[in-house]
């Protein structure tokens, strides 16, 4: 994805309409890394505050 989004960025020079579909496609690459964040972010804490602990 990463390398589609750079071709369509690098054709944006010659079109400028499509530097919002480049903003467009990142926010969609980076929305389900968002999520998946906040989902596992309760599991995440616990891994690190157990790990901290001795006894």
């Amino acid at each position: 994805m990463t390398a589609g989004l750079y071709t369509m960025l690098n054709q944006g020079t010659s079109q400028p309409a499509l530097y919002s579909l480049v903003v467009m496609g990142v926010f969609l690459s980076v929305l389900p890394l968002i999520a998946l964040f906040l989902l596992l972010q309760r599991y995440w804490r616990l891994d690190l505050v157990s790990g901290g602990l001795k006894g």
